[in-house]
């Protein structure tokens, strides 16, 4: 048995939360244990349940003792090596402390290790590492129901992946009514913030696309206990139970909002200012993600600009879509501000490259993070109304001094035109014209304020 260095992986119970931050830095095990003066473990920290305590706003001169779990997976001294993986593996834990029997730390065991043990066992797949993910493997998509997953569904099956669906129909089940006869389509509701039916859903998956999460500032101001443990908490144990079961990829949609106010363009490597809840969420979820480094396990971020387009799942409380359908059932737009600088993408360009990451080479995608969009596709917001009134025809355009948005940022996308390949097939007009098609001689979304068509009415 291996001394480990009680300096790194434990902290005393009178540690505030800031030392235990420097530990957890330190030891390279995304968490902690804290043990009495004699030893004694009394409870666990986890580098995300820091992250939670941080976007709720608590002290970070607190104790440690605020924010620890007091009930942790532990493994017995006694077991043998084999016997204490499988113990493990079968919590569901990153990190579990191995004690004796006085309850005291003798070692520890961590899962990524474990892991990455299995995975220098077995061949690597060759055909994985130059073609990545592809057709019929099952692809998880956590939030299949909404805006962008509804559509990404259609595009996987299109392409003959098997897709199983995980989301709770928070905003209703229409958008995948049209896929309960595929063969290849399988649904679960549930929640992702619950672990069982997370596990349940990753059985025999080879690929996980996390979309499921409160979209939208106005949405998450709604109730920031239950953004933070759906933008963040679950999105962590949705991405150790990856680990767990040994998912090949993993890709998170993030946004461009994580920028927040910036006159400058924006790459992948520029200075986050989130102005948000929404944004500090995706902030603190990118960290996470990335800092699961390990052979076996290959995330990608996609920092998506603000999308656009017909859905499913349709919304209006995105802006071209909003200013459209406004312009053609009112005839009347309303700009606030108007000066701001915001980059568009439509939602069958963003479905498009999260195909075009699936099928890349592991090499190319591990640990990356992607601005998702197109360089030409930067507007200001009253450059938008220009574009709605040119498609739609006679429209008045009120520009009102009320800011109420403080958004403003430039994004350059050229990092996934080199590396992926990847430039937008769409632009804002293609979107115009759908809605306006789609309004008019479909005679739909006359009914745009309904709650259905805004996350944050639905939510309230």
């Amino acid at each position: 048995m291996k001394k480990i260095d009680k300096s790194g992986v434990i902290v005393s119970s009178k540690a505030t939360i800031r030392d235990t931050i420097e530990a957890i830095d330190k030891n390279g095990l995304l968490g902690a244990f804290v043990c009495e003066g004699d030893g004694e473990l009394i409870g666990i920290v986890m580098d995300k349940d820091i992250r939670h305590a941080m976007l709720s706003n608590v002290d970070p001169n607190a104790s440690v003792k605020v924010i620890m779990k007091t009930n942790p997976c532990v493994v017995d001294a006694g077991l043998p090596y084999d016997k204490r993986k499988k113990e493990l593996v079968k919590s569901g834990k990153i990190l579990a402390p191995i004690i004796d029997e006085r309850r005291c730390v003798v070692d520890y065991i961590f899962l990524p290790e474990v892991m990455g043990e299995l995975y220098k066992e077995r061949t690597v797949n060759e055909l994985e590492e130059s073609l990545g993910i592809l057709p019929p493997e099952r692809v998880l998509v956590i939030g299949g129901a909404g805006y962008i997953g509804s559509v990404l569904v259609e595009k996987l099956l299109r392409l003959g992946y098997k897709v199983r669906v995980l989301d709770l129909l928070l905003y209703g089940k229409e958008s995948v009514a049209n896929f309960n006869g595929e063969k290849a389509f399988e649904f679960i509701r549930g929640d992702c913030r619950d672990e069982g039916v997370v596990r349940q859903s990753l059985e025999g998956v080879g690929a996980v696309i996390q979309l499921g999460e409160i979209v939208g500032d106005p949405a998450c101001r709604i109730s920031e206990g239950f953004t933070i443990d759906t933008n963040y908490v679950a999105i962590n144990m949705v991405v150790e139970q990856c680990i767990n079961f040994n998912i090949r990829r993993f890709v998170f949609a993030s946004s461009c909002s994580v920028y927040g106010t910036n006159d400058k363009e924006l790459t992948e490597q520029s200075d986050l200012n989130p102005v948000s809840l929404y944004a500090r969420c995706k902030i603190e979820s990118e960290k996470a993600i990335l800092s699961h480094n390990y052979d076996h396990f290959c995330p990608t971020i996609l920092r998506l600009a603000t999308a656009h387009g017909i859905s499913y799942r349709q919304r209006f409380d995105l802006v071209v879509n909003l200013l459209t359908i406004q312009a053609l059932v009112e005839g009347r737009i309303r700009i606030f501000g108007g000066e701001q600088w915001r980059p568009f993408v439509s939602v069958k360009d963003i479905c498009e490259a999260i195909v075009t990451v699936l099928h890349s080479p592991r090499s190319v995608v591990k640990g990356q993070i992607f601005n998702l969009g197109d360089s030409r596709e930067n507007y200001q917001l009253f450059q938008i109304g220009k574009i709605v009134k040119e498609v739609v025809g006679d429209v008045q355009i009120d520009i009102m001094e009320d800011n109420i948005d403080k958004r403003n940022y430039r994004v350059n996308f050229d990092k996934i035109k080199k590396r992926l390949g990847f430039s937008s097939e769409y632009k804002i007009s293609d979107s115009v014209e759908a809605i306006a098609s789609a309004c008019r001689d479909e005679k739909l979304f006359r009914d745009y304020n309904v709650p259905k068509y805004h996350n944050h009415l639905s939510l309230k």
